[in-house]
């Protein structure tokens, strides 16, 4: 017990002296030397009144950290106009003050987009732009601009911002080794809010005069975790809304590493969504909560298969119905290679027509446990060859230890190019009218 309490109060005493900092709060500031570690914007120039441009004062502050090898770059609180695209380099911790420190870009003429804040690097090649920094604590309000964009940069780490709007995405990311954690983006984004991208034709910056394009040379965003955050924001325009209107995109062409943990997504049409033609592996998805009213999760078909995704600990319950919809899906995954769905909670809206709970179009090594979904008529878990195409076929997939309730059909197999070994065993059928439909798969 006294052995207890003395760590107890070595450890009180630790924090209260401020010895615990961010891991990217520079070891000048942590001696003490806070006068080459600290950079406050406004002693730069920096006015956060809402009117008087501001972004050469965050440069200016930026570049004078960076010359001492790196340190914190302080933003107080204000609403900061930013004029062109501020750009971080290495060893940088660009910090505000929570949800008072506000940024608002501004763009000449009708022009609309390009990053808010971005690194330096545009022009290099893979990742050896500005790497080992960080942005924490700040609000972003810019309907004219995107929000955070990383180019060509590794070891990137982004915490605690606060999305009320952004004019496509609050963070897009070109990048390896990145960590977005406390993320609060419920406002509104013009597309998907939260994209992961690769350099192929976006991720420009604004010089004041012009959007800057990067070298795009497909650099993938690789080994990015999100976690511990809520992504509600809506996405879109009413009466025309984009493809993506989404919570979570896949953009890049070619990706691999991703956890995303501990997420509650909402607002936009769908919550994690992969466009077509595209490549990623080595997805784990674990506690995400979507309200989202289309899917909370759909992968498009590739030509390139995707490879070990695993979701565990999925719950879609859409808070309404839309019209939008034709009825009900929850998960949607095409051409997929071994995947792996695990404690998945899907409940269709009342009254809502479900076509699908989930439907796995041409998906081989497929494990699905402790399903548990609840719908008034459709099928629960559609499997499905590919149409018509040759060397498409859904095969070794088992379920088991399912309970479905109220589906016209729990589990369908669609063999148009003669797939097979889809077994199934120890599910619960309630209320279901078919329990399984399709010559091809076995119950045991």
């Amino acid at each position: 017990m006294n052995t207890f309490m003395t760590s107890r109060k070595k450890f009180i005493s630790v924090i209260a002296g401020g010895s615990i900092l961010s891991p990217f709060i520079s070891k000048k500031f942590q001696s003490g030397n806070t006068e080459k570690s600290f950079y406050n914007v406004c002693t730069y120039g920096a006015i956060g009144d809402g009117v008087t441009p501001s972004a050469d004062a965050f440069q200016k502050a930026i570049d004078a950290a960076e010359s001492q090898g790196g340190g914190i770059v302080f933003i107080p609180p204000g609403q900061f106009i930013l004029e062109k695209t501020p750009l971080i380099g290495s060893k940088i911790h660009l910090r505000g003050s929570g949800r008072s420190t506000v940024l608002i870009g501004e763009r000449t003429a009708d022009f609309r987009g390009a990053a808010l804040i971005s690194n330096k690097g545009q022009q290099a090649n893979v990742y050896e732009g500005a790497g080992d920094w960080s942005i924490t604590d700040l609000a972003i309000d810019s309907p004219k601009t995107n929000g955070i964009v990383v180019t060509h940069s590794k070891n990137v780490y982004i915490s605690h911002i606060y999305g009320i709007e952004a004019y496509h995405h609050f963070i897009d990311t070109a990048g390896l080794n990145i960590i977005c954690e406390n993320l609060f983006l419920i406002g509104h984004s013009g597309t998907s809010t939260f994209q992961i991208d690769s350099l192929g034709n976006a991720q420009t910056i604004w010089d004041g005069n012009q959007a800057v394009s990067p070298n795009l040379d497909g650099t993938q965003t690789k080994n990015l975790i999100l976690r511990n955050s809520i992504i509600t924001a809506t996405a879109g325009t009413e009466g025309s809304r984009p493809r993506h209107d989404t919570s979570i995109h896949f953009h890049g062409e070619v990706s691999e590493g991703m956890l995303f943990s501990d997420l509650i997504l909402g607002g936009a049409e769908n919550g994690i969504y992969m466009d077509d033609g595209l490549s990623y592996s080595n997805i784990q998805m674990t506690n995400v909560t979507s309200y989202n009213p289309g899917r909370a999760i759909w992968f498009e078909p590739s030509t390139i298969r995707q490879e070990r995704i695993s979701i565990k600990g999925l719950i879609h319950q859409p808070a309404v119905k839309s019209n939008k919809l034709d009825g009900y899906r929850a998960i949607s995954i095409y051409g997929s290679d071994q995947l792996s769905l695990n404690d998945i909670q899907l409940k269709a809206p009342n009254g809502f027509n479900c076509l699908e709970a989930v439907e796995l179009d041409t998906c081989t090594k497929v494990n699905i446990t402790r399903l548990n979904a609840e719908a008034e008529f459709g099928t629960c878990v559609l499997i499905r060859d590919q149409r018509g195409t040759e060397n498409t076929q859904s095969r070794h997939i088992q379920i088991s230890g399912c309970m479905l309730d109220g589906f016209e059909t729990g589990i369908e197999y669609v063999n148009n190019n003669r797939g097979g070994d889809v077994r199934q065993s120890n599910n619960f059928f309630i209320n279901v009218n078919n329990d399984v439909k399709g010559e091809q798969i076995q119950s045991v």
